[in-house]
Order: C-alpha cells, then sequence, then structure tokens
C-alpha cells in the first residue's frame, strides 16, 4: 500500500468508530506518537535511576530473583491491592 492508499484506509476506519473506540485509539496513537518523538528514555534518567536499573540487571546475571508470585503478594498486601 502507498503512504496515500494507508491515509486514506486508515480515515476510513475512524470515521466509522464508535466514540470510545476511538478515544481508545486516539490514545494508542498518542502513546506512539510521544515515544517517538522523546529521547530514548535511558538518556533522561537520573544518575541514581541508571544505577538502580543496573544494581537489577547484576542481581538478575547473579541469580538473585524472586519469583513474580511472590513479588506480587507484596506489592498487594503493601498498597491494599485486590486482584
Amino acid at each position: 500500500m502507498s503512504a496515500a492508499e494507508i491515509r486514506t484506509d486508515l480515515l476510513k476506519k475512524i470515521e466509522t468508530m464508535s466514540p470510545s473506540r476511538l478515544k481508545e485509539f486516539y490514545g494508542l496513537f498518542q502513546h506512539y506518537s510521544n515515544s517517538h518523538d522523546t529521547p530514548e528514555e535511558w538518556t533522561i534518567m537520573t544518575a541514581l535511576q541508571k544505577a538502580k536499573i543496573e544494581k537489577g540487571i547484576a542481581q538478575a546475571d547473579a541469580g538473585i530473583t524472586r519469583p513474580l508470585n511472590e513479588v506480587t503478594a507484596r506489592l498487594r498486601q503493601k498498597y491494599g491491592l485486590n486482584g
């Protein structure tokens, strides 16, 4: 498909969307658009944020991990979440 054909197809589909689907699509489009207009997240992180991520990666590489269900249960209890 050419760019013009894609544009036409998208516009036709947008015109027939329900209001709720249009809002959902708009949110997805905004997220996609914003993620491509901003610098890589790593470049805008603070040194502390980068250090914490690097520490977590090093721990995982060393096999120092916790099962997901344990972490999830702890977070649910800490923040009073159900589910």
